[in-house]
């Protein structure tokens, strides 16, 4: 075992206080996850179970910081963003683990197979959903859901048609079902908002993009702030704090209370994956320090402190987290996982060649953004076609 960071001596006392608060036996990887949640947040929470939304919604009519912004018209150089994405496909598969404890991915199914961009997965918080965005031609995209319930990831293909799956679909209602529905506007990164029945997601309307609130029957429920643009990403510390990459000059890493409307600046040069750190109210980002030297940081959100986790692997920025603590993150066509205890090593089922559902067409590309469910048993991949 390495030896502990000053800092995670300090919190060895804590860390153990946290692995007694929990209630089945966690094993040494664990043990050092929590240390690491510690030095971030002082404490070690477990995540919240899925419930039912509240009756009353916890978000006003308007945005706290403001008046709802005016969307005017485009500037005469505008681009939509979809007009320039790539295209490729999100894979699902479940995410297992060996004798020995390590990571392996099985049934791995190209869930959306088609020409065009399926992009930015996230799973609901009973695991029973993906969401995603979509383009729907060559300059809109909106969120589409595939269902998960049954728990066979190889049927995610006929999900919304009863088809099993052929390459080159014409539209992405083949594969899911359509949430959003916003002519002249595109949706990306659908996250459903802990707490809620509800979706945020990047709201890009001519050339202004907002972070905004959709229901998940798609309900159009307006902009969470009014003063934070242009938002390129976000993701959620908790049921009212969302730490948000802001477009400019130089990006800035910012987080804002959708409740009091609190906005602060937090970090610059982000990169694109901000994620929750599991168990804990911390976020975790990619800080690029240089042009080659990248690391992913947790973030406390109420003081602002950041604490270095693990260097990114060679011009990589996008990962997730599984509910154990375990990074994973992409390189070309394989998938790795990083802990405490271990370090990097590749995780097996993913790199060509690879036993593929019979619903999948295509051969795997280069991997980029990943989700894991929040139960730790499904992974979704994008990669490229």
């Amino acid at each position: 075992m390495n030896e502990p960071s000053p800092v995670g001596r300090r919190w060895i006392r804590v860390g153990l206080l946290c692995s007694r608060r929990r209630t089945v036996n966690k094993t040494l990887q664990d043990v050092m996850f929590c240390l690491l949640s510690a030095t971030l947040t002082s404490s070690c929470t477990a995540d919240t179970a899925p419930g039912e939304p509240p009756d009353a919604d916890p978000f006003a009519a308007t945005p706290a910081d403001g008046p709802a912004p005016e969307i005017g018209p485009a500037p005469d150089d505008y681009r939509p963003t979809a007009a320039g994405a790539p295209s490729t496909d999100i894979w699902i598969g479940r995410l297992e683990r060996a004798d020995d404890g390590t990571l392996i991915v099985t049934g791995l199914t190209n869930a959306t197979d088609r020409d065009g961009y399926d992009n930015q997965p996230s799973f609901g918080p009973a695991g029973a959903a993906l969401y995603y965005t979509s383009a729907v031609d060559s300059t809109q995209t909106e969120v589409f859901r595939i269902g998960l319930e049954g728990g066979a990831t190889e049927e995610v293909n006929g999900a919304a048609s009863g088809d099993p799956g052929t390459a080159g679909r014409a539209t992405p209602a083949d594969t899911g079902q359509q949430v959003t529905r916003t002519p002249g506007a595109s949706e990306f990164s659908p996250t459903v908002i802990p707490g809620q029945d509800a979706l945020s997601a990047i709201h890009e309307e001519r050339g202004l993009q907002y972070l905004w609130r959709y229901g998940t029957d798609g309900t159009d429920l307006g902009p969470i702030f009014a003063t934070v643009e242009p938002v390129g990403y976000h993701a959620w510390a908790d049921e009212r704090t969302a730490a948000m990459f802001v477009l400019g000059d130089t990006p800035t890493l910012q987080v804002g209370d959708a409740l009091s409307g609190e906005v602060r600046t937090v970090a610059e040069n982000p990169g694109r994956s901000i994620h929750r750190i599991p168990g804990t109210a911390a976020i975790s980002f990619v800080r690029k320090v240089t042009e080659d030297e990248w690391w992913i940081e947790g973030l406390d959100p109420a003081t602002g402190e950041t604490e270095r986790i693990v260097r990114t692997l060679p011009g990589r920025e996008d990962y997730a987290w599984t509910p154990a603590g375990e990074i994973l993150m992409g390189d070309a066509a394989a998938l790795y996982a990083w802990s405490a205890a271990g370090g990097w090593s590749e995780v097996p089922g993913v790199a060509p060649p690879v036993q593929l559902s019979e619903a999948s067409s295509t051969a795997p590309g280069d991997i980029s953004r990943i989700a894991v469910s929040p139960d730790g048993t499904r992974i979704a991949i994008v990669r490229s076609r």
